[in-house]
């Protein structure tokens, strides 16, 4: 069987999670550190099972087809991402904190 397909957002990395990690960090950099690496180790976990996640049902339909899933370790924390043609693998598209209007960030971050 062949490896799982994870593709991530370029502002993924460049943005959401620098922003998370910069918010944390101002109070203690080792649980930035923490939730980081709790966050991105469950990439690979997604990609390898993209129907893990709970189906987003948004209003919008460029949010249409996208999965979320909560940082065990940190459940303030929310992945969205896409499932790749016949489930071969994930593209991250959205990391944000549960607090945050996800279609709203979505309509002014579109990300595909």
């Amino acid at each position: 069987m062949p490896e799982a397909a994870l593709e991530i957002h370029p502002d993924v990395r460049s943005d959401d999670l620098v922003e998370i990690t910069s918010h944390i960090a101002s109070d203690n950099a080792a649980a930035a550190d923490d939730v980081y690496n709790a966050i991105t180790e469950l990439f690979p976990k997604l990609a390898s099972q993209p129907l893990m996640g709970t189906e987003y049902s948004p209003l919008r339909r460029t949010l249409r087809g996208i999965r979320m899933f909560v940082v065990t370790e940190y459940p303030n924390y929310l992945i969205y991402y896409r499932p790749l043609p016949d489930n071969t693998g994930v593209r991250i598209l959205y990391v944000m904190h549960a607090a945050r209007d996800a279609a709203t960030f979505a309509k002014q971050h579109r990300r595909q």
